[in-house]
């Protein structure tokens, strides 16, 4: 059956030559991600940092073409241009020439905010909506992504699944348990450390890092809202605690 499966697509390319560059896209497509995967990892623990910054670039591309297909509708150039026009400043504020940002807004109903390995920031209208687009509050969470990115808290998840499935080849129910805590995202500690850095890019941007305790009461007031502004919320530390600890580092 595979023999004349196979001779079937032979024919067929012989008398559609054309269609062989697309397949041979296709194929190509389907194997760079894993690819480029597999090189940040192997890079992180035997490279150079340079290397490894741009091994994890690589591969955070491949991972923002898959997540902004997920998001068919466009959203507006006035709000794509508005949260560029914040990140670039933050970026700055990072001081690190080795890294690369890009920002996008993703018309979407949950209120959230999502960094991808490399330094590809998402976030949604909705989470825009909620902050009444304020320059400094979105300055926060777009400041709490980079945060995740400079501090190598996606290495760190990955790091993490890897070990997970190396565990659940052995102990399959101990993987299970333990892949649940890997998915339910970044420790309580990596997101304090995020807020941590939202607060210092925001300050050497110009913009108010004090708006990260607005930003927060925004949140607290919606937290049971039903709509979807809750969406932020399920990933991250109670907000009470985030807010004791961001006036701390505020002092």
């Amino acid at each position: 059956m595979l023999g004349l499966i196979i001779i079937v697509v032979l024919l067929f390319l012989l008398f559609n030559p054309k269609l062989l560059p697309h397949i041979g896209t296709w194929l190509g497509g389907r194997s760079r991600k894993p690819y480029r995967q597999a090189k940040w990892m192997w890079t992180s623990f035997a490279g150079s940092e340079d290397e490894a910054i741009r091994a994890e670039r690589e591969y955070g591309r491949e991972c923002s073409l898959a997540f902004a297909a997920q998001f068919p509708a466009k959203a507006s150039k006035a709000d794509q241009a508005f949260v560029e026009s914040i990140g670039s400043r933050l970026a700055g504020a990072a001081k690190d020439p080795r890294r690369r940002f890009d920002f996008m807004v993703a018309e979407s109903a949950p209120a959230n905010a999502f960094a991808l390995p490399g330094g590809f920031i998402f976030i949604t209208t909705s989470l825009l909506d909620l902050c009444a687009r304020d320059r400094d509050e979105v300055a926060f969470f777009l400041g709490h992504e980079i945060g995740h990115v400079v501090h190598g808290h996606a290495r760190d998840r990955m790091t993490a699944d890897t070990f997970l499935k190396a565990v659940s080849a052995r102990l399959p129910a101990a993987g299970r348990m333990i892949g649940e805590v890997v998915r339910k995202g970044y420790s309580q500690e990596q997101e304090m450390e995020a807020d941590r850095e939202a607060i210092r890019l925001a300050a050497g941007a110009g913009f108010n890092a004090r708006a990260s305790l607005s930003a927060m009461k925004r949140l607290e007031k919606v937290a049971a809202d039903p709509s979807g502004f809750a969406e932020y919320l399920s990933s991250h530390p109670p907000l009470a605690e985030r807010l004791r600890r961001l006036e701390i580092s505020l002092g």
